[in-house]
């Protein structure tokens, strides 16, 4: 008699194994189905609402996202299954993953996506609600499914668009445009044609196909049956007869999202004596979009700020940082004031590129934040603060930002502006100490106590020349000689300039929601000045240890003869 050798156990045997375990401990029935791919475990879990027939895949070695797994044959339209069943049981942020434990993370995804799809078939309507908020991932899933770029704002107002369709390498793409206007992203439609297209905002979407079924004819006329007459004179200006004959057209249609928003999806077809030509395909638009607010939306940029108007006094290394970290976090519109211009000398402290040496500051920074932040806008002033402050209006200011770096001239545009401004805006005076020793933020307000001149005071409250919360000790030499005069300037770090930057418009932001006059700062290690043998107050290492809380009180608690009495 021959004894055959006893198989080894497969990974998929003892995924199934893990499965089978988990499931008994839940009271769960379970079986192993045939495999219909490779390397994929067939699995069925009965529950409440039905028996689900999975597969998931057990050679996996990805550690940023659990294993895909899949419903076979979708019987209806479910939350958080694809086109082709695949099952989203997580967005895989933050995933740990041990894979040491293969087996016991194929049992967690097959519980989760056992948990999930009973979950929403209980529930039609809530169903229903969650799927059609996530009706963009289903259908980048349809077959054939084109990708699509527009610079169409999706805002429910119904309006014909511009369409280019452009092929290359056997693979189409869609871009769509506003037909008036200039988009704030411009895609390159050099040598494109533009082909007709049409935006229209519904009420609810219609179902998209379920696997195997694609998206047909049917589609089309569901939705001709639900436009508005205004729609509907839409449309027969869209498919309306053309002199170069058939014509492959474009609808784009949103829907309001239970979750907030507008879903938006898409489709291309064909026109043929102005009518829909039936014999030809429909073929599903997935639309990414390039517009301000939502790239606002997900890029974590505010929309509430959009609308704000904050000025930058001084756009070196500090005031260009300041500049940028406002428009990332959403501020819609930024003046810009410098009468320098871009230096060699600037290029590894500053944010503006290199090719814009010779150019005026204040432009090259313009171009950088509209550049990278839609929606922004900047205003560029090429010249010095003192000659913007003689005609300067502030009705439409929501703050403004000083980044100088010099005291005498900070000190008048502090008392200058407190008497010109006729509401209560916030000011921000950002310094940075030479070297590594540190940085400065200090919010004073245009009403109210607390001024710059509060800093200017000695221990016993008599005016100084010198401020109380410098870590320097003033009268000595720190700036650099390279090549003669015009080469002088002060050894600032880029990284001790982008921190002073950030953390003055961080103060900034927070000093919109009207608290009073505070001080921040940080303090370095100061390495590198002591190499240089320059001489620190006892305030920076004092500094070290106490809370800015306590600092704002010292330098701003006592009475000061230039804003004791509120304007």
């Amino acid at each position: 008699m021959t004894i055959l050798p006893i198989a080894e156990p497969t990974t998929v045997d003892n995924c199934f194994a893990a499965v089978e375990q988990a499931c008994l401990a839940r009271g769960l029935a379970v079986a192993r189905l045939p495999s219909l791919h490779e390397d994929f475990m067939g699995v069925s879990v009965t529950g409440k609402q039905m028996s689900w027939e999975l597969d998931v895949l057990c050679e996996c070695d990805d550690l940023t996202r659990l294993p895909n797994i899949k419903l076979r044959m979708p019987d209806r339209l479910l939350a958080h299954v694809g086109y082709w069943g695949s099952v989203c049981v997580s967005d895989n942020q933050g995933l740990s993953l041990d894979p040491e434990r293969r087996e016991e993370i194929v049992a967690f995804t097959v519980l989760a996506a056992f948990d999930l799809l009973e979950k929403w078939s209980a529930d039609d309507a809530a169903n229903s609600i969650e799927f059609y908020n996530e009706l963009e991932g289903y259908w980048l899933g349809l077959p054939d499914s084109v990708r699509a770029r527009s610079t169409v704002e999706v805002n429910g107002r119904d309006r014909l668009i511009r369409a280019f369709i452009k092929t290359e390498k056997g693979n189409t793409k869609w871009y769509f445009t506003e037909r008036e206007g200039k988009a704030l992203l411009s895609f390159d439609t050099k040598g494109l044609d533009a082909q007709r297209g049409l935006y229209i905002d519904l009420p609810d979407i219609i179902a998209p196909p379920l696997t195997p079924n694609r998206l047909g004819h049917e589609f089309l006329d569901a939705v001709r049956e639900r436009m508005s007459p205004g729609q509907t004179e839409l449309w027969e200006q869209l498919v309306g007869p053309s002199k170069n004959g058939p014509k492959r057209l474009a609808l784009l249609l949103s829907v309001p999202r239970a979750a907030g928003g507008r879903s938006l999806v898409g489709v291309s077809f064909t026109a043929k004596n102005g009518a829909v030509d039936t014999k030809a395909p429909i073929t599903p638009l997935t639309v990414r979009r390039f517009t301000p607010t939502y790239m606002r939306e997900r890029g974590g940029a505010s929309l509430y700020l959009l609308d704000k108007h904050i000025v930058v006094l001084g756009c070196g290394a500090v005031g260009a940082v300041v500049a940028d970290a406002l428009a990332a976090t959403g501020i819609g519109r930024l003046t810009l004031v410098d009468g320098d211009v871009y230096s060699e000398d600037n290029v590894f402290r500053h944010i503006i590129d290199p090719g814009l040496v010779d150019m005026h500051k204040v432009f090259g920074l313009k171009f950088e934040l509209e550049r990278r932040y839609p929606g922004a806008k900047a205003q560029a002033v090429p010249d010095w603060a003192q000659e913007w402050l003689k005609t300067a209006k502030f009705a439409d200011v929501d703050g403004i930002v000083f980044a100088f770096g010099l005291p005498s001239l900070e000190r008048s545009f502090a008392r200058a502006i407190r008497k010109m401004a006729d509401k209560r805006l916030p000011m921000v005076f950002t310094w940075l100490e030479p070297l590594d020793l540190g940085g400065h933020s200090v919010v004073l307000f245009t009403e109210g106590q607390g001024c710059l001149d509060c800093l200017y005071r000695d221990d016993e409250g008599a005016a100084s020349l010198a401020t109380r919360t410098a870590f320097l000790e003033p009268n000595q030499a720190v700036s650099k000689n390279l090549t003669g005069c015009s080469s002088v300037f002060v050894p600032y770090g880029a990284l001790q300039a982008r921190r002073t930057g950030l953390m003055a418009a961080e103060h900034l932001l927070r000093s919109m929601a009207d608290a009073g006059p505070s001080y921040g700062y940080w303090v370095g290690d100061g390495t590198v000045a002591r190499e240089q043998g320059l001489r620190t107050t006892p305030w920076w290492e004092e500094a070290k240890h106490v809370t800015q809380d306590e600092a704002t009180q010292r330098v701003f608690g006592r009475p000061c003869k230039h804003c004791r009495e509120a304007k």
